[in-house]
């Protein structure tokens, strides 16, 4: 596996999420957020441990990405993507469901936004993979 690849997907990745991830909930479900949001800590408080998190999930996705498609295949990336898609949303949908407070009228939104953003991750590893940029390893 090229390192610096690998380290290059992971950036990209991290971004492209970073992205959808600020911008979706502002933007396509600004109720749902503010509803949800009510249920969490403040930002401040949460950010820099929540980034923390996000890169060591993005690191996975990139190992797991470039051992299962590996390859410029978009049908393939973008399937990935949302198998990881599914794995987050129900990954999160057990904390929803136990969480005393949380509205449960948000997670609807908040389980669509991980299909959308896996897949649109797992594309765009799929492009790089594509054009060479991928972390492939060489047979």
């Amino acid at each position: 596996m090229n390192v610096g690849k690998f380290i290059l997907n992971i950036v990209v990745a991290f971004i492209v999420y970073g992205v959808l991830y600020s911008v979706e909930p502002m933007f396509l479900m600004p109720e749902a957020w503010t509803e949800a949001a009510a249920a969490m800590k403040p930002v401040e408080e949460i950010v820099m441990p929540t980034m923390a998190y996000h890169l060591v999930q993005t690191i996975v996705v990139v190992w797991l990405f470039t051992k299962a498609v590996g390859t410029g295949d978009m049908t393939a990336g973008i399937i990935f993507g949302l198998m990881i898609g599914l794995y987050l949303m129900a990954t999160d949908s057990l904390w929803y469901t136990s969480l005393p407070n949380f509205p449960q009228g948000t997670r609807m939104p908040l389980m669509a936004m991980h299909l959308v953003n896996g897949a649109a991750v797992g594309a765009v590893l799929a492009f790089m993979a594509g054009r060479g940029w991928g972390a492939r390893k060489v047979a």
